[in-house]
């Protein structure tokens, strides 16, 4: 963050948008966020602060931090590959139709709205309506 006005400014704006857990290092001028936020978590975050910064002169810049995995994660993975192959074997049963319906429905949703399912299935949706329609 340019200044720590700049940074208390945001911070109450995503307070107001209630995003809570943000805190602003000084030393490091940054805003960090907590680990386990969900995807649609942080779609809310990226887009509340991409309107903030507009008219700003200012630009978003993600970082991501590198961490060793621990025992728990390399469980979940096999769990998402599950789910994943679960999620595609549902689009791949429904209709153009059907799909078209589903994902106009879930598009009509704000993003805090859909749970990270749903959020997931919005994206699986749109890339197999996109490809569905260039093979038309």
């Amino acid at each position: 963050m340019p200044s720590d006005e700049l940074a208390e400014e945001l911070q109450k704006r995503l307070l107001e948008k209630k995003i809570a857990g943000a805190s602003y290092d000084k030393e490091r001028k940054t805003i960090e966020f907590p680990e386990e936020m969900s995807l649609v978590q942080w779609s809310s975050v990226r887009g509340t602060v991409e309107k903030w910064v507009k008219g700003r002169n200012l630009e978003v810049e993600d970082l991501l931090k590198i961490q060793s995995t621990a025992p728990e994660a390399s469980q979940e993975k096999p769990r998402s590959r599950e789910e994943a192959a679960e999620l595609k074997k549902r689009l791949d049963a429904m209709t153009l139709k059907e799909a078209e319906a589903r994902y106009n429905y879930l598009q009509g949703k704000a993003f805090s709205e859909l749970t990270d399912e749903e959020y997931e299935e919005r994206l699986a949706l749109a890339e197999t309506l996109s490809k569905k329609s260039k093979g038309k």
